[in-house]
């Protein structure tokens, strides 16, 4: 952040965008200005799930360390909410 404004470049930031993606769809979080899903939609968290997977693993040896227990958290965390509303993990 520069003087107030975000400024991109930040992978942690955008591995968390990524990963909003996911709790929107589970119905974990409010979007303003988008409608709030009736039920989760556990298909799209998978979705998501599997496009942070590939991107763990197109970067693999590329992150440090911060970055791969971001990524790892995210992944882990998405999974986990899938289970808990009656779906399967990755």
């Amino acid at each position: 952040m520069s003087d107030g404004v975000l400024v991109g470049g930040d992978f942690r930031i955008f591995i968390q965008k990524i990963a909003i993606q996911g709790f929107y769809a589970l119905g974990m979080v409010d979007i303003p200005g988008a409608p709030k899903p009736e039920k989760p939609n556990l298909e799209a968290a998978r979705m998501v799930v599997e496009d942070l997977m590939m991107l763990r693993e197109k970067t693999r040896g590329q992150l440090d360390p911060g970055e791969e227990l971001t990524l790892d958290k995210y992944v882990a965390d998405l999974q986990f909410q899938i289970v808990e509303r009656g779906g399967r993990a990755q």
